[in-house]
């Protein structure tokens, strides 16, 4: 005999079941929504979510911000019609220093040089700095490979350059002794010295090539039969005014200094595992940035910078300090709705202490390298140089969806710079004119990378003096 219920039993046991059914629904479609391996049509297919680290890592290492593949401009530079190749004459930059921002503003004024006057050169070396005191740049040599990709440099301009020659310091070659006397180069930049156009000694690139070769032949110890061999002193951003040249080029021939495997390696595994702790859903490493995931932040206030003073007699509007730096960075992150900050810094306490002020304010989480390797990748990490554990921030800065760094850094200079360039931003309403962006308290702003407070002196000579 069949039961039949009740009404009321009826309507006890719908309720019962959507009290049971609405929940597991609403959760499983929160799941659904919140779980980047459950997305798939809001976020991209090809992420750090969808394809395996090795995966990534290569991808991210074959797509690099600035490395691009044709170097038919530097042929460009290289084939001028009035450039007269003299294989006998080998320049050797002497003195270039300091952090990876100066010692590419070093190279890449010596390699204009070099390229003008058709010589060959000393494949470039540069001073390290003390491990035991950061604001000591003076602690001998250390070969170009310390930071550059060394085989990439040499075969792009056995292509581009063929009759440069490139000697090794130490290789298998019979140049003799330098000359007595030390070369200094004069500046190129007709820009920065305009009232230099009517004199004998313009600052130009030709004027430069002369000077050159009247001082060659006016030392004494110059041997016409033989190799001459010129110790070369550095100069910053003198070089050539890289604004008054296609784009092409620029792009090109800043990208001959790319920065070493390992350190790309250890850059996109930091990548890698910032977007799978963070649940960050557009970074792909095939592409140069990522319009939504991060803040990146470089923090100068190490113990260099402040020996150095740059963080003494801060103003509100300097962005000197640390609470000067840090509330710009974040006020740049709310304003661009980013919650996560990836921080460059050299000073873990610092980076603590900017974590707490961000939780505190504004509910953002801060991040950096260490907190996102592995034991046995974060030993490889620190294995490296302090100046080379940098490289791995400037390799993942360079493709953050925002970049907020400090004026009187070179290294943030430099990131914003090379942005500006690669990075697919709308170029109809800011087209490379990031200096008519520059106010009072912010040096460079040019939609994707603000370079806050004020340094003249580095502004006159990076905006159009550094290569990207």
């Amino acid at each position: 005999m069949a039961i039949i219920s009740a009404p009321g039993h009826r309507i006890q046991l719908i309720a019962g079941v959507l009290f049971t059914a609405i929940p597991l629904w609403l959760l499983a479609w929160h799941f659904r929504v919140r779980t980047p391996l459950f997305v798939s049509r809001h976020i991209p297919h090809h992420n750090a979510w969808t394809i395996d680290r090795e995966t990534f890592i290569q991808e991210w290492m074959d797509n690099q911000i600035g490395n691009e593949p044709n170097n038919s401009a530097i042929s460009f530079l290289c084939r001028q019609p009035n450039i007269k190749w003299q294989p006998d004459v080998v320049l050797d930059l002497d003195d270039a220093n300091g952090g990876i921002g100066n010692v590419r503003g070093n190279i890449f004024d010596f390699l204009g040089l070099a390229i003008l006057s058709g010589s060959s050169i000393v494949l470039p070396s540069f001073q390290s700095r003390s491990s035991t005191d950061l604001s000591a740049l003076w602690n001998g040599k250390i070969p170009f490979s310390t930071f550059f990709d060394e085989d990439h440099f040499i075969a792009t301009f056995a292509a581009a350059c063929p009759k440069m020659t490139i000697y090794k310091p130490k290789g298998n070659h019979s140049l003799p002794p330098p000359l007595h006397n030390r070369y200094g180069m004069p500046s190129m930049r007709q820009d920065l010295y305009p009232d230099t156009r009517d004199t004998e000694k313009p600052n130009t690139p030709s004027a430069a090539v002369k000077d050159l070769q009247s001082w060659i032949l006016a030392q004494p110890d110059r041997d016409p039969k033989n190799i001459t061999l010129i110790s070369v002193g550095r100069t910053l951003w003198e070089g050539l005014d890289t604004r008054s040249l296609p784009p092409a080029v620029r792009r090109d021939f800043g990208s001959s200094l790319r920065l070493i495997p390992e350190v790309r390696r250890l850059a996109a595994l930091v990548t890698y595992n910032l977007a799978l702790t963070h649940h960050l859903h557009d970074i792909d490493p095939r592409l140069p940035y990522y319009p939504s995931s991060f803040l990146g932040a470089h923090l100068r206030t190490e113990n260099d910078a402040k020996n150095a003073g740059w963080l003494e007699n801060a103003t509100p509007s300097a962005h000197a300090d640390f609470d000067g730096q840090t509330d710009a960075y974040l006020s740049q992150a709310v304003e661009r709705n980013l919650q996560i900050i990836y921080v460059a810094s050299g000073n873990i306490s610092e980076i603590s202490k900017f974590a707490k002020k961000a939780s505190l304010l504004h509910n953002i989480t801060v991040t950096h390298k260490t907190a996102l390797l592995s034991p046995t990748d974060l030993s490889t990490l620190q294995a490296l140089s302090w100046d080379q554990q940098g490289l791995v921030d400037y390799e993942v800065l360079r493709r953050s969806s925002s970049f907020a760094g400090y004026a009187k850094s070179s290294f943030a200079f430099n990131i914003a710079i090379t942005r500006n360039e690669f990075v697919d931003w709308n170029r109809e309403s800011l087209r490379l004119k990031p200096g008519d962006r520059r106010r009072e308290d912010l040096a460079f702003d040019d939609g994707v990378s603000r370079i806050w407070g004020r340094f003249e002196w580095q502004e006159e000579r990076m905006l159009r003096g550094a290569w990207p």
